[in-house]
């Protein structure tokens, strides 16, 4: 399987040839690999290297300043429970640790009683780490824009309004993850977990990944089931398209399994999950030919999905579904986190 990497600066400027282009590959991308890897996105500095170091001091926080942001599943006593830390010993591996923040770091959103959803980011102190949180700011904002920009280009390709998505994600909700994985070998758990890649399709619309100095293990499954390395330098980003988008279009888009081969050394990413309003129905897209679907609730689908993760397990009766909702995934034929 051939992975693309597409420069997207053209779509960041009107319509023009190079504009067109830069669609098709992209519509390529989304409908044969359902992968591909990108650069030219706006504010280089912001997603640098020394930005991503930055960030990923985090890490490196003594514990009891660590468990201070812990989700509330680890550290009972913390009030956030949906965005936040989990520990290492948050899944079976006990290899990866990470650290979610929402969109409240930009703006202000609904209130978490209105949804819990929209639960507030909570942050290291501008003492712990200096500078942090205007970092990720501006990380979180470039993801935006490259996002939308993608999605415009999709859309455009699909022929639909290059706005359609635009009115889901006002009070959006989508997340900046910050990942650190330990090598396995030395860790009491089976040999089994020690070489699981955790393979899985992205339940969501578009993830956007970055691994730090290029060390990220990403792997993607071909056509004919071959996993296939994704390649990743400074500069450079993974993208996938998830079940939600492969669904919402109808399987127009492809929505490829990947997973993390283990490696025995340590290493960062930091992937940002493109995401809708809790309230965003999903329904089939006016395009011809789509396949029919039970329209269901983004929030209701994505509490569904993200409470099936180790780090949330046990959590899903805490937002009963605003909705109808059924799994919309179970005929896509793969499993999806």
């Amino acid at each position: 399987m051939h992975i693309p990497n597409i420069d997207i600066s053209p779509l960041f400027d009107a319509a023009h040839p190079a504009r067109d282009h830069t669609d098709q590959l992209i519509f390529d991308a989304a409908t044969e690999a359902g992968f591909m890897t990108i650069y030219g996105l706006p504010n280089a500095a912001a997603t640098a290297t020394e930005a991503q170091r930055l960030l990923l001091r985090l890490f490196t926080l003594p514990e009891d300043k660590q468990r201070q942001l812990w989700k509330q599943n680890f550290e009972p006593n913390n009030p956030n429970l949906y965005r936040g830390m989990f520990p290492l010993h948050s899944g079976k591996t006990l290899s990866r640790a990470g650290y979610e923040m929402g969109p409240d770091i930009l703006r202000r959103l609904p209130s978490a009683e209105h949804d819990l959803l929209f639960q507030p980011t909570p942050l290291p102190s501008e003492a712990d780490i200096p500078g942090f949180l205007d970092a990720a700011r501006a990380y979180f904002l470039t993801m935006e824009q490259a996002g939308f920009s993608i999605l415009a280009s999709l859309s455009r390709s699909l022929g639909i309004a290059e706005t359609f998505f635009a009115e889901a994600f006002r009070d959006g909700i989508s997340t900046l993850r910050l990942l650190h994985y330990l090598p396995r070998q030395h860790l009491p758990i089976s040999e089994d977990l020690k070489t699981t890649r955790g393979a899985h399709v992205d339940s969501g619309l578009l993830t956007i990944l970055s691994a730090y100095q290029g060390a990220s293990g990403l792997q993607a499954t071909s056509r004919t089931g071959e996993w296939v390395d994704v390649p990743l330098y400074e500069g450079r980003f993974a993208v996938n398209f998830g079940g939600l988008l492969e669904r919402w279009t109808g399987g127009k888009i492809r929505a490829t399994q990947h997973g993390v081969t283990p490696v025995n050394e340590e290493r960062f990413s930091i992937p940002f999950f493109f995401e809708p309003r809790p309230d965003t129905l999903i329904e089939p897209l006016p395009l011809e030919g789509i396949s029919p679907f039970k329209p269901f609730l983004f929030g209701d689908h994505l509490w569904a999905t993200t409470t099936r993760f180790s780090e949330n397990y046990g959590l899903l009766p805490l937002r009963p579904h605003k909705g109808d909702y059924e799994d919309p995934m179970t005929t896509l034929h793969h499993t999806v986190y």
